[in-house]
């Protein structure tokens, strides 16, 4: 009779064991979508179309080579034309057509106007093209994995000390990223006690022939052009003029149509860059390599693709650990945002990454170039 008393017991814990040994498999992470929203048409396009393809050769690689128990990665990207008031439509359309849980986005502005709603929704967003002062005022679901906005575009200023230049002109372009850039640029002229006036232009501004007279009769001895490919006219703008004075620029001056608009007056700018040399040269060649078999094609720029591959990496490195890793307790964005968190010395094409408990990195370091020619813009300025 004792022996029959106990099969019941045996049964339930049986039962109980299978259903909990099954009950753990099926909350396995299975798969994770991911959105990018990206300049695809109308402006600064280098900033978007290779970085997309970047990402998605990223995501190609670690779905061919993910283990049973890693998750499958998704990919969707959406248009914003570098226009801030974008972004909370195409993050909306991600969110509702395809359940993202991370979002990348390239532009800054973008970047502030969508931040409370993914802290809201609880998706962790990253910039995988800016890194800046104005991404440490926002909340703790925000990353940038990227070049420093201020430390890149502040070679601008150390070069015009460099050059004993004394009167510079900016024409900036009204965003949030350029605004940085300008600021940092007066900062430390200011500081070499250098005259510089600021020239706000409108977007999508194509003639500045009266902001430039001005600035001709005042005899300024430099002139930096802080915005996208409609400044190419106002370069060239200015040398029809009889402007000869050196010309400095942003990272955005390798856009095709910056040089078209131009006319060939951008050759002689020089502007802060990023190249492989400037990363780790063998897996960056390697990349670029890979990057053109795929898409049958190389990037105008080449640091928006790298950094965004890089960015891409990094956050796939940790997914590749969710299901070891995640407590079914934890939500996934206080999971991911952790994870990232600890990032430190990630070797990377553009150098060794780390994360800071800011959402931001370190370890992406541009250099200066001179717009050569349309064939070979690049050289790098030895200083």
């Amino acid at each position: 009779m004792e022996k029959n008393k106990s099969l019941p017991l045996i049964f339930i814990t049986s039962i109980v064991i299978f259903f909990s040994f099954f009950g753990c498999e099926t909350k396995k992470v299975a798969e994770v979508n991911i959105g990018y929203i990206g300049p695809l048409t109308v402006r600064a396009t280098d900033l978007g179309i290779a970085p997309s393809n970047a990402m998605q050769l990223a995501v190609e690689e670690y779905n061919s080579n993910r283990l049973n128990s890693e998750p499958k990665v998704n990919l969707y990207i959406e248009d914003d034309k570098w226009d801030k008031n974008n972004a909370i439509p195409a993050y909306n359309k991600l969110r509702k057509e395809h359940d993202i849980s991370i979002l990348f986005i390239s532009n800054t502005d973008g970047t502030v106007s969508v931040q409370d709603n993914v802290l809201e929704d609880k998706v962790i967003l990253v910039n995988p093209l800016n890194n800046g002062n104005v991404f440490n005022l926002l909340n703790k679901n925000v990353f940038n994995i990227a070049k420093s906005t201020e430390e890149t575009n502040g070679l601008v200023a150390v070069r015009i000390i460099e050059l004993g230049l004394k009167k510079v002109a900016v024409l900036q372009f009204p965003n949030d990223y350029m605004t940085s850039a300008t600021q940092e640029v007066k900062r430390l002229l200011d500081i070499a006690k250098i005259e510089i006036n600021i020239i706000p232009v409108k977007a999508g501004q194509t003639s500045f022939t009266d902001q430039l007279t001005l600035l001709k009769d005042e005899n300024y001895d430099a002139y930096v052009f802080f915005g996208y490919k409609e400044f190419g006219f106002a370069m060239k703008e200015a040398r029809a003029m009889g402007i000869t004075a050196p010309f400095f620029g942003s990272t955005v001056l390798l856009d095709p149509e910056f040089y078209s608009n131009s006319e060939g007056a951008i050759i002689g700018t020089e502007f802060p860059f990023f190249t492989q040399a400037d990363g780790n040269y063998t897996r960056a060649a390697e990349f670029l390599t890979n990057y053109e078999n795929r898409f049958a094609e190389k990037p105008s720029s080449v640091w928006p693709p790298m950094q965004a591959y890089d960015a891409m990496n990094i956050v796939l490195s940790k997914l590749r650990t969710i299901n070891e890793t995640k407590d079914e307790n934890t939500a996934f964005d206080d999971w991911l945002r952790e994870a990232l968190y600890e990032v430190n010395y990630y070797q990377g094409i553009c150098g060794n990454i780390a994360i800071s408990k800011k959402g931001a990195s370190k370890g992406i370091y541009f250099s200066l170039y001179k717009f050569g020619s349309k064939e070979k813009p690049l050289t790098q300025i030895t200083r």
